[in-house]
């Protein structure tokens, strides 16, 4: 006998600068090459000793900032999301490393960085409250945009939210990034979800709220300064702690 259908209302969450503030080049570039230099001597070291002048950490952490600035720059124009390994690997092209290392190194790298990330991240404000309270009424995923996947579900886990989160998207596998739609589709069908009962949450104007809507997703943008709002918001949150109640009235 197959099981009852859940029908209860869904919310995706954004994830970085929305649940969790992480060492990320996008907000905090110091802090995100601060875990770089973490890795360095261990995981980078080893293999770029036939770089120019052996690329000591601080000229390597140069390399590995334009690498970053580059990528970024072609995924938000073309929506296609590159990884923390094509990075590493631009970085040691950039560095003059002499015979690249296999792809195999540059991923365990990039594990290594992902870890670092995921140790260095923080819950905001309000998210160990309202996640476990909205699971109790609401089935839960996340949508985010992140060249390493595996950051979203450690960061969350060590914080104790994983296991209220149905689905994990991130844009890393989906090989898209929001706002594209083949970003958000694999969590609206990993959960079934009705577009006309399920709302988005995000800080991000364009890729949480503006993507979500062009689906015929509620949204709520998470922005405690904004004075002036776009025809795509339909909750303005100033805190988190805000979302409930929003959400009772939403699908009351």
């Amino acid at each position: 006998m197959p099981a009852p259908r859940d029908d209860r209302p869904v919310v995706l969450f954004d994830w970085g600068e929305t649940l969790m503030w992480i060492p990320g080049m996008i907000h905090d570039p110091d802090r995100h090459l601060a875990c770089v230099e973490e890795i360095y001597d261990e995981r980078i070291r080893p293999h770029v000793r036939g770089a120019s002048g052996g690329a000591p950490v601080g000229r390597f952490v140069e390399h590995y900032l334009l690498a970053c600035r580059r990528q970024i720059a072609q995924s938000k124009a073309t929506q296609r999301e590159h990884s923390f390994a094509d990075r590493f690997a631009m970085a040691f092209a950039l560095a003059g490393v002499d015979a690249l290392p296999p792809r195999a190194v540059f991923e365990g790298i990039a594990d290594a960085l992902g870890d670092a990330v995921a140790r260095n991240a923080r819950l905001l404000d309000g998210a160990a409250d309202v996640v476990p309270r909205l699971a109790a009424t609401h089935r839960l995923g996340v949508v985010s945009n992140y060249p390493h996947g595996p950051v979203v579900a450690a960061s969350l886990a060590r914080f104790g939210l994983l296991r209220h989160f149905e689905a994990v998207v991130v844009s890393s596998e989906t090989g898209w990034m929001k706002p594209h739609a083949d970003c958000y589709r694999p969590a609206l069908a990993a959960l079934a979800a009705d577009p006309a009962r399920t709302l988005m949450v995000g800080d991000d104007l364009v890729n949480d709220v503006r993507g979500a809507k062009a689906l015929g997703l509620h949204t709520a943008w998470l922005a405690p300064h904004a004075t002036a709002l776009d025809a795509a918001v339909d909750i303005h949150l100033r805190h988190l702690d805000e979302l409930p109640a929003h959400c009772a009235r939403l699908f009351a």
